[in-house]
């Protein structure tokens, strides 16, 4: 039996070399296995096993077929190369787990879009994952309480198969019915809503998406709901159910000028809680307040939670 090759070891210094920093910069990871090649000298094997995709995907991205688009393999690739994560835009909440050292056979690659169909091998290349690339949130509070949201994100289709449909959920303290849900216009899709299950302060619905979004494809798609009402728990909170690179939530709370409290939190996948006062602002804009709220990288099984309240006149 031929012994297995050593792992590569790079020079202490690659990723502070310009050519390398700048390929980093880019994102362009094509360049920057070329690079890590040239000094390493790791086979395309070898990356493959490293950063835990199939040899394919690694073979295609170096000459340039494929691009890596999808936030959880830029984690695979900082993971299993070693690159520092603040080079190529990612948080720094540690890496992902890696593939063991004794693998026999890399793992499907997640989120690679081809430029040729007829190069994809789906043995080694299946599904990844649908990503929110960006997911912003408008807020909007009349002086009584009664809200209108405003959801629009760029989604991102990872997977093998076409998107055609995206399941949503939301819940209000307060409601003056079942709440309503309209689809925003888009750029180059249509969005139908579909009404799954209704109660007073909850709707579940589903947002039909036409044309499909393809596999490698990216569209904008949104919605906004009216009905709810902010009484006494003045908060928001937003489930993570998929990668999301940007999420912003921005609020504006009419007829208030003083907040008594203003903080939000993150809790992460395996339960705990951080703050995310760090990432939050807030400002007067006439005889409102305006609240903005900003978080990268979020990973699926995590939420948001925005919390702001009024200052009341003391008695």
């Amino acid at each position: 039996m031929t012994p297995a090759r050593p792992a590569p070891t790079p020079p202490p210094d690659l990723w502070d070399r310009p050519e390398m920093a700048k390929a980093l910069a880019d994102r362009d990871m094509g360049q920057v296995l070329k690079i890590y090649q040239r000094w390493t000298g790791a086979s395309q094997t070898q990356l493959a096993r490293m950063v835990n995709v199939g040899q394919p995907t690694i073979s295609g991205v170096i000459q340039g077929k494929r691009r890596v688009e999808s936030l959880s393999l830029f984690e695979r690739f900082a993971s299993g190369l070693g690159i520092p994560r603040a080079r190529l835009g990612l948080s720094d909440n540690g890496p992902l787990p890696s593939a063991p050292a004794n693998a026999s056979a890399p793992s499907p690659a997640v989120g690679v879009s081809s430029d040729s169909a007829d190069e994809r091998d789906d043995a080694q290349v299946p599904a990844g994952d649908i990503e929110d690339r960006r997911l912003t949130i408008d807020i909007e509070v009349a002086e009584d309480g009664w809200a209108t949201l405003t959801y629009q994100r760029e989604l991102y289709n990872g997977t093998a198969t076409p998107l055609t449909r995206l399941s949503q959920e939301l819940w209000f303290e307060t409601t003056n019915g079942p709440l309503k849900i309209e689809p925003l216009p888009s750029p180059d899709r249509n969005v139908l809503i579909q009404r799954i299950h209704d109660t007073p302060l909850n709707a579940r619905f589903a947002c039909q998406i036409f044309p499909a979004i393809q596999p490698g494809e990216s569209a904008e798609i949104g919605y906004r709901s009216t009905g709810g009402r902010f009484v006494y728990d003045h908060y928001w909170r937003q489930a993570i159910p998929r990668p999301t690179g940007l999420f912003v939530i921005r609020l504006r709370h009419h007829g208030v000028t003083t907040l008594a409290r203003c903080s939000a939190s993150e809790d992460k996948p395996d339960g705990s809680e951080i703050s995310a006062t760090e990432s939050l602002s807030w400002d007067r804009d006439g005889d409102d307040v305006v609240i903005e709220l900003t978080r990268r990288d979020l990973r699926p099984n995590q939420a948001v939670t925005l919390r702001w309240d009024r200052a009341h006149a003391s008695t």
